[in-house]
């Protein structure tokens, strides 16, 4: 197997873990009726909606598994088409130039992420090495990736960050995976990958041709909605194993 002249990282399942928090469209509503102003809506009403959008973009993002080159929605698309499409006009109206925002507070509320077991052995091994390391991930709100980098400590050890929010294409469009190398200075080729999900972690590595794919599944997550035809080079049970697979070959 090819030594790999960089490693670009899923964020989420890789570097970290994420657990749903109890009562978060609540907390996000209130965010949002702030907003509103002279047009609200009742709380619950707000909160009932950004379950639905919660829901209907789960199934939108298993969906854009199968073209070839997704694109990932805009803040304003999330905001004006799954969260307030049913609302009066004067209150969607309020919400215009706030959808980053708002974007960025249902990511930070949503879930406590938590380092992932194993990643923090993985990260110092490239550093001690020098060998560049980016990420390259799905994200609804990437500033809030950003954060829980620095809340880890890891960003020392990032040289270059893309998100599908900020790239406006997602995985498994095998342009973020290209533009996360070329953070490197680097082709895919001179890349190796790691992720959690085979159709879109595995599927876009192999789409953009990088020079090995390592899945590492998050145990217990849900089954895939259908079936990719693609394999990846290694499956490994925590991400501090592929320390194994490279120290051979540096």
């Amino acid at each position: 197997m090819m030594r790999p002249d960089g490693v670009i990282l899923d964020f989420g399942g890789v570097i970290a873990l994420s657990r749903k928090n109890a009562g978060w469209q609540q907390r996000v509503a209130e965010e949002i009726l702030a907003l509103l102003g002279d047009a609200p809506l009742p709380l619950d009403r707000i909160a009932d909606d950004l379950d639905a959008a919660d829901t209907a973009y789960s199934l939108w993002r298993d969906a854009m598994s199968r073209p070839a080159e997704p694109v990932e929605l805009s803040h304003e698309s999330y905001v004006r088409d799954f969260i307030a499409a049913d609302w009066p006009p004067a209150s969607r109206n309020r919400l215009v130039g706030h959808e980053s925002a708002i974007c960025r507070a249902i990511s930070r509320t949503q879930v406590t992420r938590t380092v992932r077991p194993g990643i923090t052995r993985l990260l110092d091994w490239c550093g001690e090495r020098s060998l560049p390391v980016a990420i390259a991930s799905n994200a609804l709100s990437g500033s809030v990736h950003r954060e829980a980098l620095d809340d880890f400590g890891f960003s020392r050890h990032i040289t270059a960050q893309v998100y599908s929010d900020e790239a406006g294409v997602r995985k498994p469009n095998p342009a973020l995976i290209h533009a996360a190398a070329a953070g490197l200075g680097l082709s895919a080729s001179r890349c190796w990958y790691v992720g959690d999900r085979i159709d879109r972690d595995v599927l876009c590595s192999r789409r953009a041709g990088v020079a090995a794919v390592i899945l590492t599944p998050v145990p217990h997550a849900p089954p895939r909605p259908f079936h990719v035809p693609v394999e990846p080079d290694h499956t490994l049970a925590k991400p501090g194993a592929l320390v194994d697979i490279l120290r051979p070959l540096f």
